[in-house]
């Protein structure tokens, strides 16, 4: 009992000290350095990762000031990475201060101001921070029914049904991706992606599974699928002539790569108006303008932790037996910056599944691990997104 008062009376004193921190100093300003690999004397592709890998430290070094976790007991060093995993940071501006190339390493150093809590509409800081996860590119795939509809209708249904005309779904979509575009995301137009999709008639439902969305998502090279239906109806009649429409809509966002869902939204809405066809226009802008500021504050958090934390990073291997397995997580643990920890997922017939608590994102992974020495055998990359891995074991 003694003992769960003083925890008790830890964590009360904890809160005490984090919360002045954050609202005392939203702002502020850390030098860092990053580090990068320059391969083939690609020196524009190193400078890139070098400045991505200072402005992760700099996030990391503002939220580290909230608490020094060497002076944490070890008992209570979960609850230090709890609250450090909540807080988020982001950049809002940067200025390379010094360069300098050592063989094969390129170090450049920077000062950047680092503001601690939720991200500020500050157009400038969303594109860091998006620029850090490798500007995702996202696509809408969202079924909408205004009043007067028979039918949801949705983009992506087969060649020659009668009620899936694009005509009759423009009002959450073109919210949406205005919205979205406005802030920096990178979206796909739909008539682009129409070119390149092929789906059977499974996909003709209007609740797409996280499965179908990651495919149809990866077919169009989309690393984003936001889904979710949207629908109007008439409540009634309010007086002087005028209609009353309320609409609800349901969104989620999901990465292609590993089906992760990033964020999930609900809005609801109400508008009057002598055309109930307006109203009903209305009404679903209005939810679909509230879905989208929700959406966009999740997925933009989210992003935020995983720069100034760890992301999950998901790595398939194949070709391997268990002491080339045993020599590969080694190497992971201890040559590989970033990895805090290695998740054993599978073994089986020569293949190996894994997840990491990385740092950095697949593709630098993949960049280290390529220069990496595994002794008998080497390893190489067979493909890579922002959060997964797939590689082959080569004997040398």
């Amino acid at each position: 009992m003694v003992r769960i008062t003083r925890i008790a009376l830890f964590l009360f004193s904890l809160m005490l000290i984090v919360s002045p921190v954050l609202a005392q100093d939203e702002e502020k300003v850390v030098t860092a350095e990053g580090v990068a690999v320059v391969q083939g004397g690609n020196m524009d592709i190193a400078r890139d990762a070098a400045i991505s890998d200072a402005q992760q430290r700099a996030v990391e070094q503002a939220i580290g000031v909230l608490i020094d976790s060497q002076t944490q007991v070890e008992n209570f060093q979960v609850i230090s990475d709890n609250i450090l995993s909540q807080t988020k940071g982001y950049i809002k501006s940067y200025n390379v201060v010094r360069e300098n190339k050592e063989d094969n390493l390129l170090r450049i150093t920077i000062t950047a101001h680092v503001a601690l809590g939720k991200l500020s509409d500050s157009l400038s800081a969303i594109g860091i921070l998006l620029g850090q996860v490798h500007k995702p590119r996202t696509i809408l795939l969202v079924a909408e029914q205004n009043v007067g509809q028979e039918w949801y209708a949705w983009w992506w249904y087969g060649a020659g049904t009668k009620h899936a005309d694009t005509s009759d779904m423009s009002i959450i979509d073109n919210t949406l991706m205005d919205l979205f575009a406005q802030k920096g995301f990178e979206m796909i137009d739909q008539q682009v992606a129409m070119k390149e999709m092929k789906v059977t008639q499974a996909y003709s439902v209007q609740d797409l599974s996280v499965q179908q969305a990651k495919t149809i998502g990866g077919q169009v090279d989309a690393e984003v699928v936001i889904t979710g239906k949207g629908i109007a109806k008439l409540y009634g009649n309010v007086g002087g002539g005028l209609k009353s429409v309320q609409a609800d809509l349901s969104l989620r966002a999901v990465r292609t790569d590993t089906g992760q869902v990033l964020a999930t939204a609900m809005s609801h809405a109400a508008a009057v108006h002598i055309s109930e066809i307006t109203a009903g226009n209305d009404a679903l802008k209005k939810a679909a303008t509230d879905a989208a500021d929700q959406l966009m504050g999740k997925i933009l958090a989210q992003y935020a932790k995983e720069v100034g934390g760890t992301r999950s990073v998901n790595i398939t291997i194949s070709g391997l037996n268990k002491t080339q397995f045993v020599k590969f997580k080694d190497v992971l643990r201890s040559q590989v910056r970033g990895i805090k920890a290695v998740n054993e997922r599978s073994f089986q017939n020569g293949v190996a599944k894994l997840s990491v608590d990385s740092k950095s994102s697949a593709q630098v992974i993949s960049d280290e691990l390529s220069l990496k020495d595994f002794g008998t055998f080497s390893v190489e990359v067979v493909s890579s997104t922002a959060n997964q891995l797939e590689l082959k074991v080569m004997p040398k």
